[in-house]
């Protein structure tokens, strides 16, 4: 849904920064577990994991 470029938090910690921010958007939580679990991610995992020095996770449910 949107990729974009980071930076320095307004509030936040001051000695943390983002290069890069990325939003998907699930169906379902299922949905993002099938995906987590599927064989072919699992394979490219290690480049993913070499790839980055930190990430976050943060699963959100919309509110209607």
């Amino acid at each position: 849904m949107f990729l974009g470029a980071g930076g320095s938090f307004l509030i936040g910690p001051a000695d943390e920064s983002w290069d890069l921010v990325m939003l998907v958007r699930q169906s379902s939580v299922q949905s993002f577990l099938d995906f987590a679990a599927d064989a072919a991610y699992l394979a490219g995992l290690g480049h993913r994991t070499a790839a980055v020095a930190d990430s976050r996770l943060l699963p959100l449910i919309e509110r209607r």
